[in-house]
């Protein structure tokens, strides 16, 4: 049974079911993406002859090499493969072939297969949270071949029952499709899920499919400011999680 009774709004919710994004909430968004996306905005700047260029397309793509921030809309941070090709194609300005694009996805398949987590006994929290009785998953807009290679490397295959990517077939965020497939295969309503990642679209995603709660955590790419006006809450990170369904999310009760 899932974390039942508790009041949010005045009415009653219970979570049974809690979907994870996965840059930036279970993995070390900068260390895993940073090198990859570096490796590949080089090729690009080489192909076009411009190798000034490398650093102009992580810009365009939302990440600032010079201060190591993110931009609230960054495609690096929470678009898909696809969103990061078409964008730095728009400033190049020419599309790559096919074998080109097939050629960076790998790079970024082959990079961010080294996994670095936000915590070293992620595996230890991720079954602590389990023991609450919720179901897991993750949607994420990366491939979900690279999802389940992640939780292979951390043998947390078993303990998630949902993953799908933005290659699954059920939409992208901030669209509903994900949460709406993580429910129907895990016998879920809409209402007893918890959506917890660390982007505005993993929030807006939340809000469009009317979920149980949606929580912002800060160990990713953005900041408290770009997060709160769609979370119902919002922690450090994950780590926070298993006091807060402890609690049974008493701290978000809403006086009657």
């Amino acid at each position: 049974m899932g974390i039942a009774g508790v009041l949010q709004y005045g009415f009653e919710i219970m979570i049974r079911g809690i979907l994870f994004d996965k840059d930036g909430t279970l993995l070390d968004l900068e260390k895993t993406w940073i090198p990859p996306y570096r490796q590949a905005a080089k090729y690009i700047a080489d192909l076009a002859q411009r190798p000034e260029l490398a650093d102009r397309l992580m810009v365009v793509g939302g990440y600032d090499p010079d201060t190591r921030q993110w931009t609230t809309d960054s495609v690096l941070a929470s678009g898909s493969n696809d969103d990061v090709v078409r964008t730095w194609e728009s400033e190049i300005g020419f599309d790559l072939t096919r074998e080109k694009q097939e050629y960076i996805r790998s790079r970024f398949f082959l990079s961010s297969v080294q996994h670095i987590p936000i915590m070293d006994n992620l595996g230890y929290l991720m079954h602590e949270i389990q023991s609450f009785g919720v179901v897991l998953g993750v949607a994420t807009m990366d491939d979900e071949s690279s999802a389940r290679t992640m939780l292979r490397a951390f043998d947390l295959h078993h303990a998630f029952e949902f993953v799908c990517g933005a290659d699954s077939g059920h939409g992208v965020k901030p669209d509903p499709g994900m949460i709406r497939a993580f429910c129907r295969s895990c016998n879920l309503q809409q209402d007893e899920v918890m959506v917890v990642g660390d982007s505005p679209k993993d929030l807006h995603m939340a809000r469009n499919a009317k979920v149980g709660m949606a929580v912002g955590v800060l160990s990713g790419a953005h900041d408290k400011s770009q997060l709160e006006s769609d979370a119902d809450i919002i922690l450090q990170s994950i780590e926070e999680l298993p006091k807060l369904l402890e609690s049974r999310l008493l701290n978000n009760r809403v006086p009657a």
